[in-house]
């Protein structure tokens, strides 16, 4: 390594040579460090997984569509590294499907999907709703009563998507509530996965649908469970709110013909 010198051209002691250098070094870890904390990088797989998959749930992506790596790189202002993270997790859920030397697109939602994913969700919400309801807290009925609040608020309009995003997303949270007062977290993303794929096929038939009139006396039968703290009310109050919603969406999806013949693997 070159000695360096001092302005008159004589060499400096090593001893202060090597001084110089460890402090241009810990200038530039601090100047890193620095750096680092302006740009939020915190998460960064995480937030590129949510903002594609939030966006399949929504139909902004919808069935077929073509998750082009490089324009997604380019419109998140990420490298590519995050996004194949995120679209092979995806796939993993079966939100997304690779195909070979084509690319990777959007999957659809198949009746038999539906069939599926409901009867899986009947057998984890009733376990969930039997185990938690007679030692509910007034605070947990509280958030249960505050987002039951919300879900009425919406009305029944058809074509509203927006409305209707928010009146999913307030069904969606009671749900989920069951299994955040269970504690389980396993349990909580299984049934996050398996109700992004019910959101698709909810939203994706909102202007045959809006929303199901039905579906608030439902809640309140729920509701009026957990008031009592009765387990076997609860627990068949969730039952029959999940079988009526397997019915509903197979005649609905049944009457959309484009339905029938999903495009996922096409990508058309």
């Amino acid at each position: 390594m070159p000695r360096l010198k001092e302005r008159d051209g004589t060499a400096l002691p090593e001893n202060e040579t090597r001084g110089l250098c460890m402090g241009e070094r810990e200038r530039e870890r601090m100047a890193a460090e620095q750096q680092s904390t302006l740009i939020d990088v915190t998460n960064i797989n995480e937030k590129v997984y949510s903002y594609i998959k939030n966006n399949i749930i929504n139909y902004n992506y919808p069935p077929g569509y073509n998750l082009n790596l490089g324009q997604l790189s380019e419109m998140l202002g990420v490298s590519p590294t995050p996004i194949k993270d995120a679209l092979f997790r995806l796939a993993g859920e079966g939100l997304v499907e690779v195909v070979p030397r084509k690319g990777i697109y959007v999957k659809d939602v198949t009746l038999e999907d539906i069939h599926e994913i409901l009867q899986t969700r009947v057998i984890l919400e009733t376990a969930a709703v039997e185990a938690i309801t007679a030692s509910l807290t007034d605070g947990h009925l509280a958030r249960f009563e505050e987002l039951f609040r919300q879900m009425i608020a919406f009305g029944a309009e058809v074509n509203d998507a927006n409305a209707y995003k928010a009146y999913m997303e307030r069904d969606s949270q009671f749900h989920l509530l069951f299994f955040e007062i269970l504690g389980n977290r396993r349990l909580l993303d299984i049934y996050r996965n398996l109700n992004a794929h019910i959101q698709i096929v909810r939203f994706r038939l909102l202007d045959w649908r809006g929303k199901n009139v039905t579906t608030d006396q439902e809640h309140a039968e729920i509701l009026d469970a957990l008031r009592e703290r009765n387990p076997s009310r609860a627990k068949e109050a969730v039952r029959r709110h999940l079988l009526s919603l397997d019915a509903s969406l197979t005649v609905l999806r049944s009457q959309r013909p484009d339905e029938q013949a999903g495009s996922g693997s096409g990508g058309t």
